[in-house]
């Protein structure tokens, strides 16, 4: 049987080469072909085999069947602003990844704000605040709307479950909140706004203290209405975007307020650094920004903060697993799976939608719907 070559547009797979964030020569590389060639597919000099244009759509993250359209679709602007910490002096563009995940959120949010306005849940009531407001006074009023106390938050058992219960809050106040697998190398977080459907995405390649941080952080960007992709460099004393300052100290206030600290004095070393972190469940970084806050430590003692305090601890294997649903369940969050499974009981999406969406196997379904009731 001799090679079977694919009729692509030209232009959509210009379009989705520019979207991806790869270059012509990396899409290329990944077909087995050069660039000439890959030109001449661009130019309709020449068509790619069908075994070349599945390699190219696995690394393009589509489906073959869109490079078969007519046309390129609308641009999926990733709509966010990549956001450098304070004092970096590095300049990157978002990689292939976060523009995957960022694409993702998108659809999701999208179908989220659909659904939402569909079965008429109430906007998120998230103020809109300036950087010229004082992050300690918008911090206050978040800590008051939740329902965690400073008793309740130094009596979890471990920064798992103090994670979940953050999270529980903050959908509660009508945020998505989501967790990818996007690598040690891309961002810990992003953001982007919308009036119904609000997100923050975690990476799940950092320990839970540093994602209540990052959970925090973004949703300062939400407040702002700063759309955001957040670095992960280490800050320093001066300089750098005053957004990201604005948002560290915010997230460190909500985190710990100062009548946590009250019987602190002043600290200068990480033995003592890390006792106060663990009472909180909070990162070593979010502490030290805290303590620097409120006069308590000073820069060299965030400095002197080891690489190692952020790498996720690997625990061994155990356990049964967990299904399918678990994990989307554990990726998406309570809201989205709530939100869709009321959209398929109430006949607004059909079930085979909500699957396509929550990427879950048909029997998962009846798991998902038994483990979030809906009122």
């Amino acid at each position: 049987m001799g090679r079977v070559f694919v009729p692509i547009t030209p232009e959509v797979l210009d379009w989705a080469i520019r979207e991806s964030g790869f270059s012509r020569a990396e899409v290329a590389e990944s077909a087995g072909a050069d660039e000439a060639q890959l030109g001449r597919w661009l130019s309709e000099a020449g068509q790619p085999t069908l075994t070349a244009m599945r390699k190219v759509a696995g690394k393009l993250h589509r489906q073959l069947a869109v490079f078969l359209l007519p046309a390129a679709p609308k641009s999926e602007e990733v709509g966010v602003r990549f956001r450098h910490p304070i004092g970096s002096k590095y300049e990157r563009p978002l990689t292939p990844d976060e523009r995957r995940f960022l694409r993702r959120a998108r659809r999701l949010q999208e179908a989220e704000a659909w659904l939402a306005s569909q079965l008429e849940w109430d906007r998120p009531a998230l103020e809109r605040v300036s950087i010229d407001d004082g992050p300690e006074d918008v911090a206050t009023r978040w800590r008051s709307r939740m329902r965690i106390t400073i008793k309740a938050q130094k009596s979890w058992k471990t920064a798992s479950v103090a994670f979940k219960s953050w999270r529980s809050e903050l959908e509660r106040a009508g945020i998505t909140v989501v967790q990818f697998s996007m690598g040690s190398k891309a961002c810990r977080g992003f953001s982007t706004w919308d009036e119904r459907a609000p997100l923050v995405a975690v990476n799940t390649a950092w320990p839970d203290e540093a994602r209540i941080f990052t959970l925090f952080h973004e949703v300062g960007h939400l407040l702002t209405r700063t759309d955001s992709a957040c670095a992960t460099d280490h800050l320093t004393p001066r300089a750098g975007d005053p957004t990201e300052r604005w948002c560290e100290a915010f997230a460190a206030a909500v985190l710990i307020p100062s009548a946590a600290l009250s019987d602190v004095s002043k600290v200068d070393g990480l033995a003592v650094l890390a006792r106060e972190a663990r009472r909180m469940k909070v990162s070593l970084r979010a502490m030290a920004l805290r303590l620097i806050s409120l006069r308590k430590a000073s820069w060299p003692l965030y400095q002197s903060i080891p690489p190692a305090a952020d790498a996720k601890h690997r625990g061994g294997a155990g356990g049964t697993g967990r299904n399918r649903a678990e994990i989307r369940t554990d990726e998406f969050g309570r809201r989205t799976t709530e939100l869709f499974v009321a959209a398929v009981q109430r006949d607004v999406i059909s079930r085979s939608q909500a699957l396509d969406y929550l990427d879950i196997p048909s029997d998962a379904f009846e798991r998902l719907a038994a483990a979030t009731p809906v009122g």
